[in-house]
């Protein structure tokens, strides 16, 4: 690349870039090169990064967009690049992407991970269609997988889910209290905010 002035390492494949274009929009750069590098260092190695997404990664930073054809897997790995990197537009191009593909067989995967990269838009449509069908996601690998790793998202399924309740009494709809039990219950019986949430909308 023309006037580079940085060579990154990413498992052996080498990806030259310009420290001032980098560190311009990823505050995560400025501070590298600006705190941790040696005024002449010239290359920098990351480990926790895949060839692919790295080259992905410098394509959103140099031209604001993504690979045409990008796989879902490589969409959640440059999700975890984002907020890694603080690249908040990239994590909003990878939230638009993955909302497309979030279904009651893949909700509660999506959920936990929107959860772990603070993806706040992911996270409240995954809730909202969670809600809307509780009973079929509760029967899922997914949610069954999720609920013991990420406790801390009961209660804000909880409270999806007194909302989406709240609105069917408005058409006549209602939640049998089976349901209810299973979701309160799933986390062990150890979340009071879950309990809470359950009394406000009997």
């Amino acid at each position: 690349m023309e006037g580079s002035d940085v060579t990154f390492n990413i498992a052996g494949d080498k990806f030259q870039a310009h420290k001032l274009v980098l560190a311009a929009r990823s505050p995560f750069f400025k501070s590298k090169f600006s705190n941790e590098l040696e005024p002449n260092s010239t290359e920098v190695t990351i480990n926790d990064l895949e060839p692919k997404v790295f080259k992905a990664l410098l394509q959103f930073i140099y031209k604001d967009s993504l690979p045409e054809e990008v796989e879902p897997t490589l969409i959640v790995k440059l999700l975890a690049a984002a907020d890694k990197y603080y690249l908040n537009r990239l994590r909003l191009l990878c939230e638009s992407h993955i909302c497309k593909g979030v279904s009651v067989k893949s909700v509660a995967k999506i959920l936990a991970l929107a959860h772990i990269y603070k993806a706040t838009e992911l996270k409240s449509v995954c809730l909202k269609l969670t809600a809307e069908n509780l009973a079929a996601v509760l029967e899922t690998d997914g949610y069954q997988q999720q609920k013991d790793e990420c406790l801390s998202l009961q209660s804000e399924l909880l409270k999806a889910v007194a909302a989406f309740e709240e609105s069917s009494h408005s058409i006549g709809g209602a939640m049998s209290l089976s349901v209810w039990a299973q979701l309160s219950d799933g986390g062990g019986g150890g979340d009071t905010s879950s309990r809470h949430v359950r009394q406000r909308t009997t």
